[in-house]
């Protein structure tokens, strides 16, 4: 079924169950309303502890757009080149990805490939190469990624290039000799691959890491999954039907399986609530992982669930100061502000624990003994944590991150490391089941014994068992309908 757009979106930050964020981004959006067919999700992964889970939402703010004009020549797994235009999805081209201390060539694969309508630039390197993209599009320079256009300061604030600037190439530097308006909007393409990123021009240039799965609805994967959020509006009702269905048994249920529950727009449309009153009125537990303080809206529904059926709220913290989750995590909520919310749905009689993810190695791992104990000081009972994961699309992201932030020798500390506890090999990523949120060697075994020993000295349940069903005794119920005698 095609989402239907809708005029007048609500404008999700225009809540105070949204204060956290500080001074609010602007809402560039388009909202897209759709009727679910279903709204669980079945897992079968063995690394998951659930079965089902829901999340009434398709789509994330925080993704980016980046885009080359379409001539742009771009370099095939078989040495040729062919222009970006060109491109079709599962052809073979070449990416990169870190070695070690080194970023070597490797070939992938193209995920997804798109086109929009752009401003565009002309950058000009010192020995003759142009490249026409949008303001929003990135390039590896020697310092990191950077936007074709910026500022220092202000809203516009961002790493972006600036003359003299190396760009990295498949060769050599090469440095930038001008960065010029067009003065007009041009047709512009932008692929997603496997490494996050692919060569145009000789240069290294950032893929966009949006979902691919957002074109089965049609749209792009570039822009419109930050800026075209879909909302599936009928999920109450769709839950509910499932629960009057004789297959439905009351399995345990996971609110966030996917992006978070308590995005914004939750403020507006309050389907994460009125999913939970469903799950309320059937007693069919639930277990909810979050990172947003929204959540303190539904402590009355969350706190009935508790007493009727079974809940589990899990807030997931990897850091413990604020300052650094800033940098790290402009968009979510506090560190403080999340302690808060753990210490109000414990009061309300809630079951809650603490998830360190992602613990990243060489930043936040001295954090785990101070997170520990102030999520078991406002209430938690359980205590998990998860290695970072740094699968294709997100690496890049990360990395930019971590070197807008930090000084670049942390960064190369926090790289070195996580390429330690993958083995060593190289990679920043394991992607086999079973070993994705867990690391290899004595520097891993020294993380798992820290958070063991604080775990147990702080009396966290040890069992960790909130997601296992098996040995408790349903609390499933249909409604029935009292029949008016008189």
């Amino acid at each position: 079924m095609t989402p239907k757009r809708v005029s007048n979106p609500p404008n999700p930050w225009a809540s105070t169950h949204v204060e956290w964020l500080e001074e609010a981004p602007e809402a560039e959006l388009e909202v897209f309303e759709e009727d679910a067919k279903s709204i669980l999700a079945e897992n079968d992964s063995p690394d998951l502890g659930f079965r089902f889970s829901l999340n009434p939402y398709r789509g994330c703010f925080h993704a980016c757009a980046y885009c080359l004009v379409g001539d742009t020549r771009i370099l095939m797994a078989d040495g040729r080149t062919r222009a970006l235009r060109d491109l079709a999805v599962g052809d073979a081209i070449v990416g990169t990805e870190l070695q070690g201390k080194y970023r070597r060539c490797v070939e992938t694969r193209v995920l997804a490939h798109w086109s929009t309508v752009k401003p565009a630039y002309r950058i000009v390197l010192r020995e003759g190469t142009e490249l026409v993209a949008s303001g929003d599009h990135r390039f590896l320079t020697e310092r990191g990624w950077k936007h074709v256009t910026g500022a220092e300061r202000g809203a516009e604030q961002r790493p972006h290039l600036t003359v003299g600037d190396g760009l990295v190439g498949k060769d050599a530097d090469l440095p930038v000799r001008s960065i010029e308006p067009l003065g007009v909007e041009m047709p512009m393409f932008d692929i997603t691959t496997g490494t996050g990123d692919f060569i145009a021009n000789g240069v290294i240039s950032h893929n966009c890491y949006a979902r691919p799965s957002h074109q089965w609805l049609g749209f792009g994967a570039g822009t419109d999954f930050d800026r075209k959020i879909v909302v599936k509006v009928n999920a109450p009702e769709v839950l509910e039907a499932t629960f009057k269905k004789p297959s439905w048994k009351g399995e345990l249920i996971l609110f966030s399986g996917d992006t978070d529950c308590y995005q914004p727009l939750e403020a507006s449309y309050q389907l994460t609530r009125r999913c939970l009153e469903v799950c309320a009125e059937f007693r069919n537990p639930v277990s909810i992982i979050t990172k947003s303080a929204v959540i303190r809206r539904d402590v009355d529904v969350i706190a009935r669930l508790a007493r009727e059926a079974r809940a589990h709220v899990t807030l997931s913290i990897p850091f413990a100061h604020d300052d650094v989750a800033r940098k790290i995590e402009p968009g979510a909520s506090s560190p403080a502000r999340r302690f808060d919310t753990l210490r109000m749905l414990s009061d309300a009689g809630i079951s809650t624990g603490v998830n360190i993810a992602p613990v990243i190695p060489g930043l936040t791992d001295p954090d785990i003994p101070e997170i520990l104990e102030r999520a078991r000081a406002a209430g938690a009972r359980t205590a998990a944590m998860m290695l970072l994961r740094l699968p294709g699309e997100v690496l890049p992201v990360f990395q930019e991150r971590i070197r807008d932030s930090l000084p670049i020798e942390r960064v190369r500390k926090i790289e070195h490391a996580i390429v330690e506890l993958r083995g060593g090999s190289g990679k920043m990523n394991e992607s086999a089941f079973g070993a994705r949120g867990r690391g290899l060697g004595p520097r891993w075994r020294a993380i798992e014994a820290l958070f063991d020993l604080h775990r147990r000295r702080l009396g966290f349940d040890l069992r960790g068992d909130e997601w296992d069903d098996d040995e408790r005794p349903s609390t499933f119920k249909r409604p029935t309908k009292q029949l008016d005698l008189f």
